[in-house]
């Protein structure tokens, strides 16, 4: 069954990951040129779930997942980038 919420979906999302991945993933969201960004002590020695709250506390749940697809295609893993972006269409259609 499908997550209920973005915040759900995303944390499933980055447990998936192979610790690598989710290594690159954290490298990659610390380098993002783009506004607002992360301080490296926010990220740093986290968990999925204290990462996935990082990135909506700031981002917004809506641009947290826009990030994610968007960093999960840099760092090729697009499978779960495409899985991700198939289940927020499932979560926003049964809002």
């Amino acid at each position: 069954m499908p997550p209920n919420t973005i915040r759900k979906a995303l944390a499933d999302t980055l447990e998936d990951l192979s610790k690598r991945d989710f290594e690159k993933f954290c490298h990659e969201i610390l380098d993002r040129r783009e506004e607002p960004r992360i301080r490296r002590n926010r990220l740093e020695g986290k968990n999925y779930l204290d990462v996935v709250d990082v990135l909506v506390c700031t981002f917004t749940e809506s641009k947290a997942l826009q990030v994610t697809v968007e960093t999960l295609r840099q760092i090729d893993c697009n499978e779960d980038a495409d899985a991700l972006g198939e289940i927020t269409v499932y979560i926003s259609a049964s809002i």
